[in-house]
């Protein structure tokens, strides 16, 4: 009984140091971020209906700013400079501890790495939505697409991410990153390629001293409506994304603009009928004490393709984070939006109703403070 007893810890201690030199290439990382915000939309009128009355709320918000997400990530080298490597990402509601959709939906893939290119497959943030760890143009915006719109709240592509895609990303000189996009597909279906959904990208990111640059071009093609057997896809949409910086050390301005064709979504609202924008951000970030000031302005103007009806609104954002160590922050920040045209709050019975139901998100306030914690 001795023996077989030595011979069971024995076993144990070698699994277990097994598992410590399996894991030690994969490393746990994450952060959680928890604030409290105060909202306050505006009363929403049309031809004298209230559509939403005025309301102002107090509530316990998750990545209002940072981001809060656990995962795991892992290298290993093949030699003569190869190395492979995954990521695994979860989105979780810190304030009440719920996944955030799929169990790995915020990034999940396997890449191939050397100096110089990189090739990655799976679940990928787009290069112009500001997520993920190929976007290229998230840093030209100055609240780091987070405080509710007032973080790039102006452009159609933020936080986009597919599923069944691939990445090739070279950088051929120091600074200048270029890469490519696609996916297969929105889901795991048996259709033919021609019958689903896809997303093109090309982009390059340039960094030299105080200067970066950054532009993308995309494309999503509508073919899963093929699979009903007689319908017609809509027309395929585009995108061009433009970002610049320049950093003075006192200051950092930034400026990106937008423009999208054909779009059959707004961010995660859908517009069957196709839309245009044209979003603009003007902002800059400011060293102050022991941590950064950050201020934006953003306009969006939106037209229904069908019938040419403009909607616009005017987004303002500044926020500060102040930095009690390195993994540690204090934020506080407001925003305000207001609509006009078709996205204003007050819609006379000759005004365009395209975006009735999209007022909401640009006519009112917010204002927080929060703690964010990296791990």
């Amino acid at each position: 009984m001795k023996t077989a007893f030595k011979m069971t810890l024995a076993a144990a201690a070698a699994a277990l140091a097994m598992t410590s030199v399996q894991a030690a290439s994969v490393s746990l990382y994450g952060s959680i971020s928890t604030g409290v915000v105060v909202t306050g939309t505006d009363k929403l009128t049309t031809a004298g209906a209230i559509d939403q009355d005025r309301t102002t709320t107090t509530s316990m918000e998750n990545a209002w700013y940072g981001d809060t997400i656990w995962g795991l990530t892992g290298e290993e080298e093949l030699g003569n400079g190869w190395k492979v490597g995954f990521t695994l990402e979860n989105s979780y509601e810190s304030d009440t501890g719920a996944l955030d959709g799929d169990l790995f939906g915020s990034q999940a893939y396997l890449k191939v790495t050397n100096d110089v290119v990189t090739v990655a497959a799976g679940n990928i943030g787009a290069l112009d939505s500001a997520g993920g760890d190929f976007d290229l143009v998230g840093g030209f915006d100055p609240l780091e697409a987070a405080f509710g719109v007032g973080g790039m709240g102006a452009f159609a592509t933020r936080d986009a991410t597919y599923t069944n895609a691939f990445v090739l990303s070279v950088a051929p000189v120091d600074g200048l990153t270029v890469s490519a996009m696609g996916s297969f597909g929105d889901d795991d279906s048996t259709y033919e390629w021609d019958k689903n959904d896809h997303y093109y990208a090309l982009g390059a990111l340039y960094e030299n001293g105080p200067l970066a640059v950054g532009l993308t071009g995309s494309m999503n093609v509508y073919d899963s409506a093929k699979q009903v057997v007689g319908a017609k896809a809509p027309d395929n949409s585009y995108a061009v994304t433009f970002g610049a910086s320049w950093d003075f050390e006192v200051v950092k301005p930034m400026f990106m603009y937008q423009h999208t064709d054909k779009n059959q979504a707004f961010q995660d609202v859908p517009f069957e009928k196709g839309i245009k924008t044209d979003s603009f951000l003007l902002g800059a970030t400011a060293p102050l004490g022991n941590g950064s000031l950050m201020a934006s302005a953003q306009y969006l103007k939106i037209t229904e393709k069908t019938s040419g009806d403009d909607g616009k609104a005017f987004i303002l954002g500044v926020a500060y984070a102040y930095n009690f160590s390195e993994r540690t922050a204090l934020y506080m920040g407001a925003t305000y939006a207001q609509g006009s045209d078709g996205l204003d709050k007050d819609l006379s019975a000759t005004d365009t109703q395209d975006f009735k139901d999209f007022r909401g998100n640009y006519n009112g306030y917010q204002f927080g403070v929060g703690l964010n914690h990296t791990f």
